[in-house]
């Protein structure tokens, strides 16, 4: 079994709770094969891929060490959107207000899996929350109108953490706690 391993923010249980509620509403009109589990929703800040123990140990010492003193934040969801081709999209997500302290808390994420050896995507951080995956073309284009219409807002929620996750991709939830790490660790 391959290992995978990603650094994510994690959801609060209310958030998750009112997140899955609004996708069973939504299964009926956007045709997507695989909708994720609602204990899988995070906001992925760098996936690592495949790692040994030292190199993960290597990220985890660095990245407490430098969250430490970075307060904790609040974020904020506000509606949807698609990754992928308009007519035929590959992940349907969640949009997250713009958040400085988000972006601030990747950058140390980044630069701390980098130092310790990973070789992490240069693209730009779209930080959002995947809900679905692979439109199922059987019903035709998607159409982007529609999502457009799917208004959707959550209270602000707190941000104390990041995980170091574990992907166990056979499983359902497939991802698992491996190391905390507390914004704020005094």
């Amino acid at each position: 079994m391959n290992r995978h391993f990603f650094i994510a923010v994690p959801l609060p249980s209310d958030i998750k709770e009112a997140l899955h509620a609004r996708c069973e509403k939504m299964k009926t009109d956007f045709h997507f094969k695989r909708w994720v589990h609602q204990e899988d929703y995070h906001i992925t800040l760098a996936f690592l891929g495949q790692a040994d123990e030292g190199q993960l140990q290597a990220v985890v010492d660095e990245t407490r060490k430098n969250l430490m003193n970075v307060s904790p934040f609040e974020l904020k969801i506000q509606g949807f959107n698609t990754f992928g081709r308009r007519e035929y999209p590959r992940i349907l997500w969640v949009d997250l207000c713009e958040s400085e302290q988000l972006n601030f808390v990747r950058d140390i994420v980044y630069r701390d899996c980098i130092k310790a050896g990973f070789e992490l995507d240069m693209k730009p951080f779209t930080p959002h929350i995947t809900v679905a995956r692979k439109w199922d073309e059987a019903f035709g284009k998607f159409l982007f109108e529609e999502l457009l219409k799917e208004e959707f807002q959550l209270p602000q929620f707190p941000v104390k953490e990041v995980i170091l996750y574990e992907s166990r991709v056979e499983e359902t939830p497939k991802y698992y706690k491996k190391a905390v790490i507390h914004l704020d660790d005094q």
